[in-house]
């Protein structure tokens, strides 16, 4: 223990005085004042009677703005004090930044403000979801329920739960479906602001846009839920940096930009010869191979194609490989390795029987 501030000073003064006094006496008096004080500080660390004394033992992680800090799957404690604030913790969810955490205890969760370890809600709920953009997501039963930053509940009835392993807001709107599995978007009222009418809704957050199947038709929406591209295609797909690829029904696949502008009208992602065995051995025992008037062409989606030499289309990217049995004859295969089965066809496309 150190010494405060005021009992330093009166030491000092003790020891002046003390110096003015008889040689042998001062020495005496002085070794007297010390041994006192080392019997004090003893005295006062074996009893744990400095408030500083439990501040230096510090363990755990920081958590919120105020100090606090929490002992892993355990308890969160106050450092100045020593107080455990809250004990027989699961497990805590610190959001990087916020001081809104969630908070776990025998299988149930509640957010709980870090600057005070206060649980802001009950603890009652199933799942729970990081606050953002200023709302908090949890379910309890199978309902969903929207959280304000006190703790207050949006919507009060709660929104029907397909399990769904993510449920954020973005830019302040969140994806979800409805009690019929349909896909919509609600704002931070909990406001329909796009209907639940959508097969899926998938969110691409790199570049901010919602990809939406409606019955026949893909739709892509950006987050202030313009309209980018929509077309009666059979799926799109959202490639990190070159675009938005776009299926049709037959196969042929296109390429748009983000912003749903057209870059090239035909795409595949490689092509290659297609070869034959034909039986012959070379000088060197080796297989002789001869190409066909045939291409396997691959698409966006890693599905196999035939097309003949002049880069025409004879299948749509229906297949996982395709290999030549001869010149004119084709094993085109679905599935892969012990579950791979598949069909004949020949150089125009054409199924075998």
């Amino acid at each position: 223990m150190k010494p405060t501030k005021n009992f330093s000073a009166w030491l000092c003064r003790a020891k002046t005085k003390l110096q003015s006094l008889h040689p042998v006496k001062t020495v005496i008096s002085l070794c007297g004042g010390i041994v006192l004080l080392a019997t004090i500080c003893a005295v006062c660390g074996s009893l744990g009677c400095s408030p500083s004394n439990k501040a230096n033992k510090l363990y755990g992680e920081e958590i919120g703005d105020k100090g606090l800090r929490y002992k892993y799957a355990d308890h969160i404690y106050d450092p100045h004090t020593g107080e455990i604030l809250l004990d027989s913790i699961s497990w805590l969810y610190i959001g990087r930044g916020d001081t809104i955490g969630i908070v776990a205890k025998q299988d149930k969760r509640a957010y709980i403000n870090l600057n005070t370890a206060v649980l802001i809600t009950p603890l009652e709920y199933d799942k729970a979801w990081a606050f953002s953009s200023d709302r908090g997501v949890m379910v309890k039963k199978d309902s969903v329920y929207i959280f304000r930053r006190d703790g207050s509940i949006v919507n009060h009835h709660g929104l029907c739960y397909r399990g769904q392993y993510e449920l954020l807001y973005y830019c302040g709107k969140l994806v979800i479906a409805d009690e019929n599995n349909l896909y919509g978007v609600l704002d931070t009222a909990t406001n329909w602001v796009l209907p639940a009418q959508y097969t899926y809704i998938d969110n691409d957050y790199q570049h901010q846009l919602y990809n939406t199947k409606l019955g026949e038709q893909c739709i892509v929406y950006n987050y202030n839920l313009d309209t980018i591209l929509m077309g009666n295609y059979k799926s799109m797909d959202f490639d990190w940096s070159e675009g938005i690829i776009a299926t049709e029904y037959n196969g042929a696949q296109h390429l748009f930009d983000y912003e749903g502008k057209l870059l090239c009208e035909t795409i595949y992602k490689r092509i290659r010869e297609l070869t034959y065995n034909t039986n012959r051995k070379d000088t060197d025992g080796k297989d002789i191979y001869e190409p066909t008037d045939c291409y396997v062409y691959v698409d966006y989606n890693d599905k196999c194609g035939l097309m003949d030499n002049h880069y025409r289309v004879l299948t749509p990217p229906l297949f996982y490989d395709i290999e030549a049995q001869t010149k004119h004859i084709f094993f085109a295969s679905f599935g892969e390795y012990s579950g791979r089965f598949g069909t004949l066809i020949d150089d125009h496309g054409k199924a075998i029987r």
